[in-house]
């Protein structure tokens, strides 16, 4: 059982493994018994209190009630509207989104931004939820990002390091890892060029020596 009490971080965690339930809900969200999902309703329920930063953070109060919509539940219709006007409202142009009122360069986009707000429109249009920003444009606003993202990546696997949390390494690529899972990506990416792309950057972190013991 995790400590699913107190303020800030444990809300980020719980919209991560919220995102996975509705990720891949056949494998993480249906098989479970019912005594289960009721223990994890119940903890995503009392995370309502936690007020999240004026920042990326209220993708993590919406990502949670989403997934309460993919659980057939009761959600928080006015945090949901709210987190998606509010992203839509710092959206700058050409793919980016600024992490807050004001733009912060480094890899946020791709950590939490795109990944979590696409996913968030996606559930709602399969559920036929209405809502004021379009799953198909921020997906094309994602696409757009994954263009510049992709060519940050050199031939040997090595991107800029820069901004926040750069030990999360591999994670500056969610957003285009995720495109490429749901087969979504642009005309401009094809599948095998990210796939090279990407497996060069994991060989890159990875393969360092020391970085494994016997």
């Amino acid at each position: 059982y995790l400590l699913w009490k107190g303020e800030g971080q444990i809300l980020v965690d719980a919209a991560f493994l919220a995102q996975s339930f509705l990720r891949a809900p056949g494998t993480f969200w249906e098989p479970l018994d019912d005594v289960t999902k009721q223990r994890y309703l119940e903890a995503f329920r009392g995370l309502r209190s936690i007020r999240p930063a004026y920042s990326n953070w209220i993708l993590f109060r919406g990502m949670i009630e989403a997934f309460f919509i993919m659980a057939g539940e009761a959600h928080d219709a006015y945090a949901v509207d709210v987190t998606i006007r509010k992203m839509n409202e710092w959206y700058l142009s050409d793919g980016w989104y600024s992490d807050g009122t004001e733009f912060a360069a480094d890899y946020y986009n791709a950590y939490v931004i795109h990944p979590m707000y696409v996913e968030m429109l996606e559930i709602l249009k399969e559920r036929k939820v209405a809502t004021p920003v379009s799953f198909d444009l921020a997906l094309a606003r994602m696409q757009r990002y994954n263009q510049f993202l992709e060519r940050l990546i050199s031939p040997e696997g090595s991107f800029p390091v820069f901004g926040r949390s750069i030990t999360y390494r591999m994670g500056a690529f969610q957003t285009l890892a995720m495109i490429a899972l749901k087969g979504l990506l642009p005309d401009e990416l094809p599948p095998a060029q990210v796939r090279c792309a990407l497996t060069a950057v994991i060989h890159r972190l990875m393969d360092a020596p020391g970085t494994w013991d016997e």
